[in-house]
């Protein structure tokens, strides 16, 4: 495993090459730190979080929210000092499927790889709901069309589809744009209630020990650490970087750091926009609007249309990131054989994973139509539950990926402090088990409902692990060949 430095030499067996062309790596040097940060905060969409779910959180969990925020963003710095030394082992596309191969052993990671192409995938789905919800109340707002949430639905799927097939390097001018307005609009609201003094003066109230442990920790955290998801998947784009570990590690403590600190700063900004007390009050009376109405209080009415329409660019832009995410991680699946060649195919012109993205797109499709077929709601149902096993997965497959970084360096240390490779693994782990078992305890706060419900959605999650780990064990009694050629 040594010197396996950003390795894509895609030497393979005649008679085993998952594309006729012969093309089996992505396009390498294309993407900057920069332009991989911005498919993480995409996939986070900031001002669709912000607008959603920090609401939610104040409400039910209290201003401590803001605090919050800054302590999950602590959770994945202490993860990424691990994560970003084993990365620099890790030869090719995968993301924390390799890293939990190489550290607990080849089951085990195709469990993980089955975990993540769920887990980003639902998430894709599902924000297709939350778009095409925002995408209708915008048109109404603004032009006072009356129209029905399946065309844009629709509309988002065929878009997704079509980026997907393009180069990343488009993806990422695109998401670039995008994260570029959000930021702006939130950072505008932000700074112009901080300079007016807020609802009744400034207070760092928001960010004492007594608002964001004493009260209701639980629902704060469990929506805070949603925040930062999808942020492991810089290494995602480990193939297609310029400069590959320098450029990762920087993609990834940048990352972690513009959401944790424009969170932070958001949130307390617009509970001062409505004061401490206010602030509750008023994400449990109308949390849907909390951002709206703030930003037509102190920036104006031009402001609040332009929040109405980049809040749905913010929605695109994460189901934008969240399929090129899941595209990546099944076309590893299909390269190593864990699933069919065909997903490891590669788009010779464009260096996109052409036949994983397309794959995804139909799935895409499927679900959706069902939903418009059935009338069901689409942020109740096509967003809120589609997504739920992927706000479960993603902070497993993260833990899961905390223990096999310190497997992996435990065995060798390679020169590497023990503090970085053996404690901070260790302690990530901890806390986002913690945090996991959080978000099960308080799933009827995410999905609204009660019942088996809050049973069968978390027990997707397991299943997708062991289904994978029940696939590693048939390739190895099957085809022994492609078993010990997973993830190497």
């Amino acid at each position: 495993m040594e010197n396996r430095v950003w390795d894509t030499d895609t030497t393979t067996d005649p008679g085993s090459d998952p594309d006729p062309s012969g093309v089996t790596s992505l396009r390498s040097g294309v993407l900057t730190a920069r332009q991989v940060v911005f498919f993480v905060i995409a996939a986070a969409a900031p001002l669709g979080f912000s607008v959603g779910a920090i609401p939610l959180a104040i409400g039910r969990g209290g201003i401590g929210t803001a605090g919050m925020l800054l302590i999950c963003g602590a959770i994945f710095a202490v993860f990424s000092a691990g994560y970003v030394a084993m990365a620099r082992h890790i030869r090719k596309v995968g993301g924390l499927y390799l890293f939990v191969t190489e550290g607990l052993g080849r089951p085990l990671g195709v469990g993980a790889a089955f975990l993540a192409v769920l887990s980003y995938a639902v998430a894709s789905i599902g924000s297709v709901g939350a778009f095409a919800v925002f995408a209708q109340h915008a048109v109404q707002n603004l032009l006072h069309w009356n129209t029905p949430w399946e065309l844009w639905a629709f509309v988002a799927v065929a878009s997704m589809a079509l980026l997907g097939l393009l180069g990343v390097d488009l993806n990422a001018r695109v998401l670039g744009i995008v994260v570029t307005c959000e930021i702006a609009i939130l950072l505008v609201l932000a700074l112009v209630v901080t300079m007016s003094g807020g609802a009744d003066g400034l207070s760092a109230t928001a960010f004492s020990p007594h608002e964001v442990f004493g009260r209701q920790p639980g629902p704060m955290m469990a929506i805070a650490i949603t925040a930062f998801a999808g942020f492991e998947a810089t290494v995602l784009y480990a193939e297609e970087v310029r400069d590959g570990h320098r450029t990762i590690r920087r993609a990834t403590y940048g990352a972690i750091s513009v959401m944790m600190f424009l969170y932070a700063f958001v949130c307390w900004a617009v509970v001062q926009a409505f004061g401490d007390a206010g602030a509750v009050v008023q994400a449990n009376a109308d949390p849907t609007n909390m951002f709206f109405t703030a930003t037509h209080s102190f920036v104006g009415i031009w402001a609040a249309q332009v929040l109405n329409v980049v809040v749905v660019t913010s929605w695109f832009a994460a189901i934008l990131a969240f399929h090129n995410a899941a595209s990546r991680y099944l076309f590893a699946m299909g390269r190593d054989r864990v699933l069919s060649p065909m997903f490891g195919r590669v788009q010779q012109r464009t260096g996109s994973p052409w036949a994983a993205s397309a794959g995804l797109s139909i799935c895409t499709l499927l679900v959706v139509t069902i939903f418009a077929v059935a009338h069901l709601d689409p942020y109740l149902d096509l967003f809120v539950l589609c997504t739920t096993p992927g706000v479960i997965g993603l902070p497993v497959l993260t833990c899961l990926a905390s223990v096999a970084v310190f497997a992996y360096f435990l065995r060798n240390r390679r020169g590497l402090p023990a503090w970085q490779v053996w404690f901070c693994p260790l302690l990530a782990a901890a806390a986002l088990a913690f945090v996991t078992w959080l978000i099960i305890d308080q799933l009827d706060l995410f999905t609204g409902r009660s019942g088996i419900v809050n049973i069968i959605l978390p027990l997707v999650v397991p299943a997708a692990v062991l289904f994978g780990c029940a696939r590693a064990v048939w390739l190895r009694q099957r085809q022994p060949d492609a078993y010990e050629r997973l993830a190497s």
